[in-house]
């Protein structure tokens, strides 16, 4: 069956590349003249993998943004698992997000040094797990200018607390939340430097509750109370756990603004 991918865009190329040997797409404006661009580190969620963002990197891209997208571990060429299967994500749900933080950096640096990446001018953007991920890597990286997050969380202890109680599973232990703390916005709020945060997220969403995004917003607005334009929760209502056409325009308009 074709798809809309089938067709050459006139806008936006799309290649498949290895930065630092991650398996990545590259969604790039043609014609654009600039010896470093504008890009945007884009990361899939838990039932995703690069190629399933080919239509929001494509948009983004339009707007005149690089963007990238890596495959997370134990997904698309990454040695990829049964996401169906609720053992699975209960066992490495924290260790692909933990991953996706701790090669960032380098990551970061392939897109600078070998793909034109303005070092002044990057954002993270992330969906679910994707959001999880996107956050940690905002706090792991200052240089990082704005994030975005779709139905993820800010508040990574609260998360997952929120997540065992709704499946009825044992409290975590000192050691489970000592290996998360390190990368947690909800507890890092120091290394936000008051950079711009958008997050997004339905209010009916039933696969990560929007409790813990209220409770981050909550928290850290005072510590945006000199600049509260820059930290915003956008709750959509009657909203599962999707994207919107809304929410990437928010998205778009957010950095337009920012980055």
């Amino acid at each position: 069956m074709r798809t809309i991918f089938s067709f050459e865009n006139e806008f936006v190329t799309v290649e498949e590349i290895l930065i630092k040997k991650i398996p990545c797409l590259k969604f790039k404006p043609k014609g654009i003249q600039e010896e470093r661009l504008p890009t945007i580190l884009y990361y899939h969620g838990w039932h995703s993998g690069k190629v399933y963002q080919r239509f929001k990197g494509t948009v983004l891209a339009s707007y005149g943004y690089q963007v990238i997208v890596p495959d997370a571990i134990y997904h698309g060429e990454r040695d990829p698992i049964d996401h169906d299967d609720p053992n699975m994500l209960e066992a490495y749900f924290w260790k692909v997000i933990l991953q996706n933080v701790q090669e960032s950096e380098q990551l970061i640096a392939g897109i600078i040094e070998e793909h034109q990446g303005d070092p002044r001018r990057m954002a993270v953007i992330g969906s679910s797990m994707g959001g999880f991920s996107a956050s940690g890597i905002f706090v792991q990286n200052k240089n990082l200018k704005c994030l975005i997050n779709f139905n993820g969380s800010c508040a990574w202890v609260k998360a997952e607390e929120i997540f065992r109680r709704k499946s009825k599973r044992l409290s975590m232990t000192p050691e489970e939340m000592q290996e998360l703390s390190p990368y947690d916005p909800m507890l890092n709020k120091e290394n936000l430097q008051l950079r711009p945060i958008l997050m997004l997220h339905g209010n009916r969403d039933s696969s990560v509750p929007i409790n813990s995004q209220r409770l981050f917003y909550q928290s850290a607005s005072y510590h945006y109370k000199e600049c509260p334009e820059r930290l915003r929760l956008v709750e959509i209502q009657n909203m599962d756990h999707y994207i919107s056409t809304g929410m990437m325009e928010e998205a778009i308009i957010w950095l337009k603004k920012y980055l």
